[in-house]
């Protein structure tokens, strides 16, 4: 309360003080523990070294506030006959030579006790070997800040068996609701980072509205209007995997369905690419024949040239029309001249020519052009009959990915929530809790001394 209105007095039982009377303990039982260098000898001094860390009560704060933690802990432990030499702050040593120094003092033991705050004493601080404790005075915002902290003393290089880490929470203040945020943000990141393919949605649970909540709960001292805050937020939480749980539902629906469909559409094409198959002759090398209009050719840049100077005459007679313009390979070639760019005046449409292999169930087309060389589209049909059996296997691999997507999803479908009934039981507590509420609140109204009415 010092740090809020310098005009409030000591409170002996205050966290700042248990942490001074435990700060003096160690530094008194520890007063005979030695300690050795790298190279194995002993240093002259003895005594266990001590890490504080506060983010509130700099000494920086003592001109706005009117009040340091930092001075009031050195005060006190010199009061109890800890040497003012052995206790320093970090924030005093600014320069990197300044630093080292007063590192390799609190190796060699003339220094014992280091206060200093997340940002200062966080990270680049190895002081390891002597140190028995570590204290938390006050709660940083972010969980790296209290791994970087502990990271002080859970450090390769320690020279003790067994060391001790202290966080001082006051009741009823806000130090529960920081350690608290510090857990949400904590698992928050553990499920990023855990691997676990299940997670399929993280969320940040925290809200002003939530903080807000429990800051007028603790405030307010009533544990009813405390575990109120905590049961919405908790709640709150669980509609929010509920909703994610039924938007899941919806997502297994459609991947259901697309299987399904997908399935389907390749089995169909895998029985009519099994007739297909039946039905095509070969035509690779000397083999080589087409029909074009009645006429059989064997030369294939002959029939290249054939087939593409029929089909640029009648796209330039600039009538649309469909027929069957030859045969190869045991399919007949169809040809499309449809309209292509439609401009104002109608005579000036372009026709476009559009070739196609009528396959089982499918026209496959092949696609032709200005560019289009005699040779080119002899290959480009002869290409498409080729592929019948690659793509036959290509349906089938889709047929086994479609079965095994639907054997990974139809399980999961209509799955209920699992956490419903913890929703239901968190939302009958609440419940409770307000009927107490309201209960309180009318007999307070019933012992409220009448109010004059006015005339």
């Amino acid at each position: 309360m010092r740090l809020v209105w310098h005009g409030s007095d000591d409170e002996p039982a205050n966290k700042l003080n248990k942490l001074i009377d435990n700060v003096h303990r160690i530094w008194t039982e520890t007063a005979g523990q030695s300690y050795r260098r790298p190279d194995g000898t002993e240093y002259p001094i003895p005594g266990a070294g001590q890490m504080i860390f506060s983010d509130l009560g700099t000494i920086n704060v003592e001109t706005t506030r009117g009040f340091s933690a930092y001075r009031w802990i050195k005060q006190q432990l010199i009061a109890r006959e800890v040497p003012a030499g052995q206790i320093a702050f970090m924030q005093d040593y600014k320069r990197s030579a300044d630093k080292q120094r007063l590192f390799a003092d609190f190796r060699a033991g003339r220094v014992r006790v280091l206060i200093g705050s997340s940002d200062t004493m966080g990270t680049g601080v190895n002081v390891q070997q002597r140190l028995k404790a570590m204290h938390h005075l006050d709660v940083p915002w972010l969980p790296s800040q209290i791994e970087q902290r502990e990271g002080r003393i859970e450090r390769q290089g320690n020279q003790h068996d067994e060391i001790f880490i202290y966080a001082y929470a006051t009741l009823g203040s806000m130090d529960a609701t920081m350690w608290q945020n510090n857990e949400r943000k904590a698992r928050f990141i553990e499920a990023a980072l855990s691997g676990d393919r299940a997670i399929r949605r993280l969320e940040d649970a925290g809200s002003q509205a939530n903080q807000f909540a429990m800051a007028k709960a603790i405030a307010s001292g009533d544990s009813r209007l405390m575990r109120k805050a905590g049961l919405e937020s908790e709640i709150a939480r669980l509609q929010r995997q509920r909703s994610a749980h039924v938007d899941d539902q919806h997502a297994i629906r459609r991947q259901i369905r697309d299987a399904t469909r997908d399935q389907a559409h390749a089995e169909a094409r895998i029985r009519a690419m099994t007739t297909d198959l039946t039905q095509r002759l070969p035509t690779r090398g000397e083999m080589f024949t087409i029909e074009i209009e009645g006429r059989t050719m064997t030369q294939r840049k002959a029939a290249g040239a054939s087939l593409l100077t029929k089909v640029r005459l009648a796209a330039k007679e600039r009538t649309e029309r469909h027929w069957t313009v030859g045969r190869i390979g045991g399919f007949d070639l169809s040809c499309d001249i449809q309209c292509g760019v439609i401009r104002s005046d109608r005579r000036d449409a372009r026709l476009e020519p559009h070739l196609a292999l009528e396959r089982t169930d499918f026209a496959q087309p092949i696609d032709i052009d200005g560019e289009t060389t005699p040779v080119g589209i002899i290959a480009r049909l002869e290409h498409a009959l080729d592929r019948m059996d690659t793509e036959l296997e290509e349906n089938r691999r889709r047929v086994i990915d479609a079965k095994a997507r639907l054997a990974g999803y139809e399980p999961r479908l209509g799955e209920a929530f699992p956490l419903q009934g913890e929703l239901d039981g968190k939302l009958a507590q609440l419940a409770e809790i307000e009927a107490d509420l309201a209960g309180t609140e009318g007999v307070i109204d019933a012992n409220r001394p009448a109010q004059p009415k006015a005339a």
